[in-house]
């Protein structure tokens, strides 16, 4: 028998540089440990039990025994998370405002950023925001406080007669707007006392003013035409357009 097919020889031939008393259970000559690995994965689902039926060694993550475990006890467990410092916050603000004006940069997992921390609102627009450039503190409290005045949009008579007649433009203009958007028009006709608009309810299915309002948000953005209950794009192919009914 050669000496290259002893075990011995074998490890040397292949660089074992392991014990040879280190070995996986069942490791041997014919078998090496990841052929056993294999083996013993397959015997290893199946629960060990006794004589008398009782499971000796539970299966893989079968196991009902509760482990001692032991929380470390810290004060971080009861302190504040997600907490950063308003210098980082600034400075977070900061770099984040000078990515949104480049061009040529694209910010990434926007929903995982705190944004409503990191965006800055205007307030100049705010009537409160410069309230102590109008009035002091003084002015509001103490014995030298004076009488605060009612905040109006109107300094005259004359404003709020035009703000009232603009109110009023609008609500009309709402109206007759209401008036056109149902079914069939929902005109109704008060000298005969009568309406276009069905009594059925399932007639009016898909006839909503949501449904007109969106339709008419269509016409004006995109460029429809109706023309016989067919309504076609404009900028759509030559393939897509019927021409018998095509709007010139």
């Amino acid at each position: 028998m050669g000496t290259g097919k002893k075990e011995k020889q074998r490890r040397v031939r292949q660089n074992d540089t392991r014990d040879g008393n280190l070995r996986v259970k069942g490791e041997n000559f014919y078998r090496d440990a990841k052929k056993v690995q294999f083996l013993n994965m397959y015997k290893g689902s199946k629960s060990q039990r006794n004589k008398k039926g009782e499971i000796v060694k539970s299966a893989d993550l079968q196991d009902k025994t509760i482990p001692d475990a032991r929380v470390q006890p810290d004060r971080r467990w009861f302190n504040s998370t997600r907490v950063i410092s308003q210098d980082a916050l600034q400075h977070f603000r900061d770099a984040l405002g000078e990515t949104q004006k480049d061009s040529y940069q694209v910010l990434l997992k926007r929903n995982k950023l705190p944004m409503s921390l990191l965006e800055e609102k205007d307030r100049t627009e705010s009537p409160t925001a410069n309230i102590l450039e109008t009035e002091s503190y003084s002015q509001a409290f103490g014995p030298n406080a004076q009488r605060k005045k009612p905040r109006i949009a109107a300094s005259s008579l004359e404003e709020v007669a035009q703000m009232t007649q603009k109110d009023n433009e609008a609500y009309e203009e709402k109206q007759e707007l209401n008036s056109t958007l149902g079914l069939m028009g929902n005109q109704e006709d008060e000298e005969n006392g009568w309406t276009n608009l069905a009594k059925e309810s399932v007639f009016s299915k898909g006839q909503s003013k949501r449904i007109w309002n969106e339709l008419y948000k269509v016409i004006d953005s995109h460029g429809l035409n109706i023309y016989r209950k067919i309504v076609l794009h404009l900028r759509s192919t030559l393939q897509l357009q019927i021409l018998l009914v095509r709007v010139r």
